[in-house]
């Protein structure tokens, strides 16, 4: 549904029919950890410990099984050489992750994800103003590219996860790398706790 209503003729070719959600895999002192805000998971959060709604950390493998076995596949977008994060940067990531959405609880934004898909709200300038308190997928993307300079400062809640994608696409930030209709073999974490240093 979310698809559909978001679809737009002017998308880049495999994102007319945009995504329905979005996530961010990061680098983590374990391993790989794949960052969302959902209501949607069944896996307890890794930092946290207990299944969650709103941001939440999980092992990649985990989350993109949970597509795959449903029916689904995980397009792959990654940022463009010109545009990868530097060392300093990724350590950004991590710390802005982990201190401000994953160590804290920040819940789901069920009336910005309505709203974002609403063109009418967006072209007549009605979209809430951004509450990083409480965020749906898209705009904890968004607000992170935002953070990084990889996207123009704007109001995150206006993004819905085809919107994000397609402006990404366009402005060539990102480049599809990969479908994975299957589990990938990602590394798995290391092992101990879920917690990132300074």
């Amino acid at each position: 549904m979310i698809r559909v209503a978001t679809w737009s003729p002017f998308g880049p070719p495999g994102l007319r029919l945009g995504p329905s959600h979005v996530a961010m895999i990061s680098d983590s002192e374990q391993g790989p950890v794949w960052v969302e805000s959902t209501t949607l998971c069944p896996h307890p959060c890794l930092v946290r410990g207990e299944r969650v709604s709103g941001c939440q950390a999980h092992e990649p493998h985990l989350r993109v099984g949970d597509y795959v076995n449903a029916g689904g596949t995980v397009e792959v977008y990654r940022l463009a050489p010109i545009h990868q994060l530097g060392r300093d940067e990724q350590l950004l990531l991590r710390r802005i992750l982990f201190r401000h959405f994953l160590w804290d609880p920040v819940g789901y934004d069920v009336r910005g994800a309505i709203l974002s898909g609403t063109r009418a709200v967006r072209w007549l300038g009605l979209l809430p103003g951004a509450d990083l308190h409480s965020l749906f997928c898209s705009e904890l993307v968004a607000a992170l590219l935002m953070r990084l300079g990889r996207l123009n400062h704007a109001n995150p809640t206006g993004y819905s996860p085809a919107r994000l994608m397609r402006e990404l696409v366009h402005l060539g930030k990102y480049q599809r790398v990969a479908t994975w209709n299957a589990t990938p073999k990602l590394r798995p974490p290391a092992g101990g706790a879920w917690r990132e240093g300074a």
